[in-house]
């Protein structure tokens, strides 16, 4: 059982309280499901999204999608998930039957998240922005400079003595 709970990452909560896997870690691929509520009659589904971290000793609840208003009955609700290579969930629920859809996507939480490349899509603008700062930094350092020799440059002009100084030399004389 050990092994089942650390190759889960994204789970749907079960009506019994369980989780039902939708991604392991590793696994990529699009998933579709086939949903059906857990009583009859039932008029909303809640459909919970939790994601299993290691570090973690109780699954995240990371997101949510409320169908309302379902019909009484011939319900099946069609889920599919993706995950993106930018880190986020992608989510799509549809009743095919009425044509409703809603629809989820949601960037990933840091934790835990070991993903199939999402350094490679966030590492060029890491770069950028780190090359952004230091050249927001060198400009800000010589407009100080600038300003800074224009200030200096105000004690270099010869002003008269002080009368103090002046009245001094007077009485030496």
């Amino acid at each position: 059982m050990r092994g089942v709970s650390e190759s889960r990452w994204i789970s749907i909560r079960l009506a019994d309280g369980g989780y039902y896997t939708v991604f392991r870690r590793g696994d990529w691929s699009s998933q579709k499901l086939l949903l059906i509520p857990a009583s009859e009659n039932q008029d909303e589904a809640d459909i919970e999204f939790y994601l299993h971290a290691p570090e973690v000793s109780r699954p995240l609840r990371i997101g949510m999608i409320k169908f309302a208003d379902l019909p009484a009955a011939d319900v099946e609700l069609s889920l599919e998930a993706e995950i993106t290579f930018e880190g986020a969930l992608s989510v799509t629920v549809r009743h095919e039957a009425s044509g409703r859809v809603e629809n989820l996507k949601m960037r990933l939480p840091e934790v835990g998240v070991q993903g199939p490349k999402f350094e490679q899509g966030s590492r060029p603008r890491a770069v950028m922005r780190w090359l952004l700062g230091v050249l927001y930094v060198a400009i800000g350092l010589a407009i100080a400079f600038w300003l800074l020799g224009l200030v200096s440059e105000w004690g270099e002009q010869e002003l008269p003595p002080p009368i103090s100084l002046a009245a001094i030399e007077l009485s030496i004389v």
